[in-house]
């Protein structure tokens, strides 16, 4: 597994937030050369890592432009953001490179020893495409285009994510040039030709517009067409304290398109004279370009057309069936007798929906309680909730306005519940509610009862099937009389009561997590078995790290498992040497927060939403939750001793934030998921 090109970051305390999350990326496009992963898996990949780096452009790398033009100063790194945005941009650029690299050298020629071929060049295309290309031009693609001849007169806006070609012509002796749009959002990026003989063949829309361009042009003589595309700042700057925040987002979606730009790719063949002109048509800066390739945006390869049977294909894991839990048709009456852990996509998500249809049909239920945070386009869960409310069962939700990139998802689906009578409460400002979790309220012979979902994971059918989570089942009633307390403060803004149980954020939650790794260094300082470990996605706040590098200089074994951004950095002497930092990587992204206290030997398990970055701790409601059902926590046991075992797939980070393969050394399956998987099967 390469990699020597993971950035090298001098001695100091913590890695740096935007370094460690490429690192991250990095290991996500290094799985396109895994010898092992089937071609179509590979290409998934490719397109990942793609997706991956322009959100974090879009996001991140606009931000910290801001900073760096507000000469602003980094304490904590001892470093001006002027300095780290360089060191982030040359990091950026060197993994686009070398994605470019893995497709041309891997990706490309695998398609071709299969007979599929990508054509990467329109003077390359064969004869016998031609008609069917030009077919297709004029009565598919001609009618999107809209070309803008680019004068010294005319500033046209390029939309952020949008696919143009600049082509330079000359007419009557006068060089000319045109812009024109690549219509993706409504064709496809890829389109499959006729197949000659035992040969498929595909081609770039761009291609295609290529060579119908150069028709249309033909009293033109080309010199040059080349592909360029922007992103821009995609935040939204609203005013939280004005109140109607849902409807602020509303008339805002619209703006996102209009940032300020972070990144202008374009075609490295483009010449310098043509590249100084589009800097100062578009009011590009220099350190915003980026010379890529002939084609842009590689995100599309998600959609490349694969001919059926023409590529093997990793199998399919089949989600299981809890098998106790499914053998109660009555989940409450399950729930009354014991909790139950649910591990997605494992295990079926099936079994959340039934949760939700049982308390629609029941007629014992009268209340239902549910979190929103990033809502499936075809959401199951909501139309239960709105057959719920129209079936007389008082129904809340809350739902977050703010989820970036999903907000208007988000605001259609609670149009749609507040037209059924449910009743909505939206994003509280400068706060945003990040917890997963949901409360039915049954009453039955004068009794009442409560169940409560708490997890790790969206309600969402969609990511529940390629994100790895863990959701709780239970009807603890002071689990869930706390949880009560969480939905009173979103939806009337009643201060709850102190939390015994859960930890949440704006509340209690740092203070609970450094109680809990004091009393790890107080058992390490009396000679006691002191050990933690915590799974987490980020893992950002300097705080909470400080605390872990105490523990650590008292002698705590701390095992880290960190999907991607990481600013802990592990085993510097005098500093975290009993710190160690796994990284695992596999078909599914890892989403699951866990933490382990060994206290003595009698561990304290927590899951949550929560990851360690200052915005989850500080800005953001979150609940952790404990697990207190031995069984369950046995399961996250098995679970966490596999995501730390020797698999092929995971890697260590070591204190120069390299990525260190890990010798495999189980004979379980090739990585720690494939591992967990088949655990569950033999459940």
């Amino acid at each position: 597994m390469e990699n020597s090109s993971a950035p090298v970051i001098e001695t100091a305390k913590y890695f740096n937030r935007d370094l460690s999350w490429l690192s991250f990326n990095q290991r996500v496009l290094e799985e396109s050369l895994d010898p092992q992963l089937p071609l179509a898996e590979k290409i998934k990949f490719i397109a990942i890592h793609a997706s991956n780096l322009d959100e974090f452009y879009r996001v991140r790398v606009a931000h910290l432009e801001t900073l760096s033009k507000l000469g602003d100063f980094n304490e904590e790194e001892n470093s001006s953001y002027h300095d780290i945005l360089a060191k982030v941009r040359k990091e950026a650029s060197h993994q686009t490179n070398y994605l470019r690299s893995i497709l041309a050298n891997t990706v490309i020629p695998g398609l071709e020893a299969n007979n599929i071929i990508l054509y990467q060049d329109h003077h390359d295309v064969r004869e016998e495409h031609l008609e069917f290309i030009y077919e297709y031009f004029n009565t598919q693609v001609a009618s999107y285009l809209q070309p803008i001849w680019l004068t010294n007169k005319t500033t046209p806006f390029l939309e952020d994510r949008q696919l143009y070609l600049v082509w330079q012509v000359l007419h009557n002796d006068s060089n000319e040039l045109i812009l024109l749009n690549l219509p993706t959002q409504y064709l496809a990026r890829f389109i499959a030709l006729p197949k000659i003989g035992d040969k498929h063949y595909v081609i770039y829309l761009d291609d295609v517009v290529r060579i119908g361009g150069e028709r249309l042009l033909e009293n033109y003589i080309v010199e040059g067409c080349f592909s360029v595309k922007l992103n821009r700042d995609a935040e939204l700057n609203i005013d939280e304290h004005l109140g109607a925040i849902a409807s602020q987002m509303r008339s805002r979606l619209a703006q996102r398109s209009l940032g300020a730009p972070s990144r202008f790719q374009y075609d490295v063949a483009m010449p310098t004279e043509l590249v100084s002109l589009c800097v100062d048509l578009f009011n590009i800066e220099s350190d915003e370009l980026t010379a890529t390739g002939r084609f842009q945006q590689m995100s599309d390869f998600f959609s490349f057309p694969i001919p059926d049977g023409s590529l093997p294909t990793q199998s399919k894991w089949k989600p299981l069936k809890h098998q106790e839990l499914a053998s109660y048709k009555n989940y409450f009456r399950a729930l009354d007798e014991k909790d139950f852990l649910l591990f997605f996509p494992y295990q079926s998500y099936d079994h959340i929906l039934l949760f939700f249809n049982q308390a629609v049909l029941d007629p014992y239920v009268t209340e239902i309680m549910a979190t929103f945070y990033r809502v499936a386009s075809d959401s199951h869960i909501v139309n239960a909730l709105i057959s719920a409310s129209k079936n007389g069962k008082k129904v809340r939700a809350f739902v977050e306005v703010k989820a970036r990139f999903d907000e208007a998802n988000n605001l259609l689906w609670a149009e749609k519940m507040e037209k059924a009578g449910i009743e909505i409460s939206y994003s509280l400002p400068d706060i945003k509610v990040h917890a997963k979790t949901a409360l039915i309220t049954r009453v039955k012979d004068g009794i009442t009862k409560t169940y409560g979902f708490y997890g790790t994971g969206n309600f969402n059918e969609r990511t529940a099937g390629i994100y790895s989570d863990i959701g709780l089942l239970t009807s603890n009633p002071a689990m869930n009389e706390e949880l009560k307390d969480v939905f009173l403060y979103l939806y009337t803004g009643k201060q709850p009561a102190p939390f015994d149980h859960l930890l949440v954020s704006q509340f209690n939650i740092i203070d609970r997590f450094k109680e809990l790794i004091n009393d790890e260094i107080a058992i390490a300082k009396n000679g006691g078995e002191a050990k933690i470990i915590i799974k987490l996605n980020n893992l950002e706040d300097s705080e909470m790290i400080d605390a872990l590098y105490e523990a650590s200089n008292a002698g705590v074994k701390i095992e880290m498992i960190v999907r991607s951004i990481c600013r802990l950095r592990p085993g510097v002497p005098g500093l975290s040497e009993n710190i160690r930092l796994t990284r695992v990587i596999g078909r599914y992204l890892e989403h699951s927060r866990v933490f382990i206290f060994n206290n003595n030997n009698v561990p304290k398990v927590f899951l949550g939403s929560s990851d360690w970055m200052e915005r989850n701790l500080r800005s953001r409601v979150e609940v952790v939750f404990p697990v207190y059902d031995e069984a369950c926590k046995e399961e996250i046991f098995n679970f966490i001793k596999l995501q730390l075992a020797p698999y092929r797939k995971s890697s260590l980070i070591d204190q120069h934030l390299r990525s260190i393969p890990i010798e495999p050394g189980s004979a379980y399956g090739d990585d720690t998921q494939e591992a967990f998987y088949q655990l569950m099967m033999e459940k």
